[in-house]
């Protein structure tokens, strides 16, 4: 996993297994982004050389990259790939990885299956990309299921693995996210799908699952030394229930940058949560503090998590998340 704007290196030893010397004539790679060198260039007969590559990782999601090494009087290169994820915000990551290692501690129960979670969730989507999440799922009935999502959106798809499930036995459902079939505005976007144990089943509240996509383009956030640099009080605002019917926070935004900060969208996914922000243009070394409320009987009406996102024209945080607790 690496962080967006920083660099993915990584190191691969070749070894010459002939006879005699070769000479490496050519290296290419797949991407402007990734640079390779190898040394030395003439590999002596059993030995090796040290090929270092370099990837600029200024998108975010997964990639797949790779190096050729031209040999002489070779004309089939040595391929060498590079794999790797790309987030905004490492933390994010490794807490979201945690929660998948530790699926097999909890669940979500609709009818006969259990899922590992009650919502899906899409954060960080350029805008074109073709992504999907897997979600684990356990038939804990007592005849066969054909696990399902219904009611889907024209931009989502799912499939299931296997598509009958034996009783006790655990599947994945596999949604996939076009976001060219999105409206294409930047920002949060979010449905409600229905889980389907069974095939003609009809859809009920208590099956809903809701769905949260966050779209960005990288494209349109200019990289410059005189760029707006988003910082928060906090990234994680603790609001504990309490016998009010609302209670109140408050996170304080500073631009440290050197031009103003934009924030183009500012949005909530849960209907528990009310924000109000001054004024969105934040001058060069300025801070407002956006007020954040919850209201209580609101907080189980959905099962999306509560969050704050907010898009701005900073280019190492074009999107921002605030978790509510």
């Amino acid at each position: 996993m690496y962080q967006l704007y920083s660099e993915a290196v990584t190191t691969f030893n070749v070894k010459n297994t002939s006879s005699a010397a070769v000479d490496i004539t050519k290296i290419v790679t797949s991407n402007s982004r990734v640079k390779a060198t190898c040394s030395p260039m003439t590999i002596p007969a059993g030995g090796t050389a040290v090929v270092s590559v370099s990837y600029a990782t200024d998108f975010v999601g997964r990639f797949t990259q790779a190096v050729y090494l031209y040999a002489t009087d070779d004309d089939k290169p040595l391929a060498l790939q590079i794999m790797g994820n790309v987030f905004f915000n490492l933390k994010d990551a490794y807490e979201r990885q945690g929660m998948q290692n530790d699926a097999d501690d909890f669940g979500v129960n609709f009818g006969p299956l259990t899922l590992k979670t009650d919502n899906i969730e899409f954060d960080y989507v350029n805008d074109g990309d073709i992504v999907s999440t897997t979600i684990a799922v356990t038939n804990n009935g007592t005849e066969n299921c054909q696990p399902n999502l219904l009611h889907l959106p024209p931009y989502l798809s799912v499939e299931a693995s296997p598509k009958v499930l034996r009783p006790g036995r655990r599947g994945f459902l596999t949604i996939t996210l076009d976001s060219r079939k999105l409206n294409h505005n930047l920002g949060l976007t979010q449905d409600v799908v229905y889980v389907s144990s069974y095939e003609g089943e009809s859809v009920s509240k208590e099956r809903e699952i809701p769905v949260s996509i966050v779209l960005f383009d990288t494209a349109t956030v200019e990289r410059s030394n005189r760029a707006p640099a988003i910082e928060l009080s906090t990234d994680e605002l603790v609001m504990p229930r309490s016998g009010r019917s609302k209670v109140k926070g408050m996170v304080t935004i500073t631009n440290a940058g050197s031009s103003d900060l934009i924030i183009r969208s500012l949005q909530v996914f849960n209907p528990s949560i009310n924000v109000s922000l001054p004024k969105t243009v934040i001058a060069p070394g300025e801070s407002v503090n956006m007020k954040v409320t919850v209201v209580n009987k609101y907080r189980d009406l959905s099962s999306a998590r509560s969050r704050v996102l907010m898009i701005t024209n900073d280019y190492r945080r074009p999107v921002v998340l605030v978790s509510v607790k």
